[in-house]
């Protein structure tokens, strides 16, 4: 994992335009998909949860002029977070989709108390 971040440190501008073509790429999507929103759904989220967790890498780049002891990185709850909220619209659809509009509600309450707890556990201090 550590070689995967220092090479999104070093090429940041490259990962960038690889995340921007390959979200591109999925209004391309095989018409193969066409009957069910799932799929492109679940590749729109493996790509959002990539996206974010590049971005949280970059982001907690150490600084080269950091004085005194060097603090353990916290939990990354927001990308905890941003994960499920990507999650959270394959896992409606998928709902609708087997157990139909009246039943999907209950896996979307299940998603958003999951988003609860996470906020809460991991409240930043």
């Amino acid at each position: 994992m550590e070689a995967y971040k220092k090479w999104v440190r070093r090429n940041k501008d490259y990962v960038h335009s690889l995340e921007s073509l390959a979200n591109g790429l999925t209004w391309l999507l095989p018409e193969r998909f066409s009957a069910s929103e799932i799929g492109p759904e679940a590749v729109t989220a493996i790509l959002g949860i990539i996206t974010a967790m590049n971005e949280h890498i970059i982001d907690a780049t150490p600084t080269q002029m950091h004085v005194g002891p060097v603090e353990p990185n916290p939990f990354p709850y927001s990308l905890c977070i941003s994960a499920i909220k990507d999650l959270e619209t394959v896992v409606e659809v998928a709902a609708q989709h087997y157990f139909g509009d009246d039943k999907k509600w209950n896996f979307i309450a299940v998603t958003e108390a999951i988003k609860v707890l996470v906020r809460l556990i991991f409240v930043p201090e």
